[in-house]
């Protein structure tokens, strides 16, 4: 686990994918937007929101094309003659995106701290990190469920954005919902996109009672999406 472990994240850091998708876009969109958008309440929104979009990016899209590519490759064909099984394999790139992810999310709010100027006690960052690390495992696992579903690149960039622009669209990560239709307050409701943004809000103010109920929901989201990958999971496309 642990050589599979180092692989993967070797292999990350030199993606180009991440570079931009994940790091120079919420970077460049975090000072871009606060040049522009003079409010006292939005630097904070646009710090967690820039945050979250990072991950959900690297930890779902970036990877749903990497789990197809290891596939085409014939990769997960050699698990079946190899004594590792299919979940420890599945947790040991999992882990290495995450740690990924985690880097990639704390850049952003190193970022946002300079150019807000933001003020951030200790005990705020390191309530973000479990946040971080359940909510980007659950986004990873769902990223095998979508390259099961697929079978060329086209098929994963389809699918990713069917799932990816919802739940950014119906979250309040760059905007308020409170005068949107209630149709759209009940999917904001129920979107494991804003539960994720909630928890880093949360985390910043130091709200402990929203806080455990956005880890508690992201915590099931990550079972579920676990249980799912491992239901779905494709050896080859034959």
């Amino acid at each position: 686990m642990k050589t599979i472990f180092k692989l993967t994240l070797k292999s990350a850091t030199r993606d180009p994918f991440l570079l931009f998708w994940s790091i120079v876009l919420p970077i460049g969109g975090t000072i871009g937007l606060g040049m522009f958008i003079q409010s006292p309440d939005y630097p904070e929104r646009i710090l967690t929101g820039m945050m979250a979009v990072s991950i959900l990016f690297y930890s779902f899209m970036t990877t749903s094309f990497a789990v197809l590519t290891q596939r085409r490759r014939g990769v997960y064909n050699l698990l079946r003659v190899t004594p590792m099984s299919l979940w420890k394999y599945i947790c040991s790139i999992s882990g290495a995106w995450t740690l990924t992810s985690l880097v990639c999310a704390i850049l952003v709010l190193i970022s946002g701290i300079f150019v807000f100027e933001l003020n951030i006690a200790v005990r705020s960052i390191v309530a973000l990190i479990p946040v971080i690390i359940i909510a980007t495992i659950g986004y990873v696992f769902l990223s095998f469920f979508a390259a099961s579903l697929s079978r060329t690149e086209s098929n994963v960039s389809i699918l990713t954005n069917m799932i990816t622009i919802p739940l950014l669209l119906c979250s309040s990560a760059f905007y308020s919902l409170d005068n949107a239709p209630g149709w759209v307050q009940m999917l904001n409701r129920i979107n494991p996109f804003q539960w994720f943004i909630n928890g880093l809000r949360n985390s910043l103010a130091l709200e402990w009672s929203g806080y455990f109920i956005s880890m508690g929901l992201l915590s099931l989201v990550g079972i579920a999406t676990f249980l799912l990958a491992l239901r779905t999971f494709r050896y080859a496309d034959i």
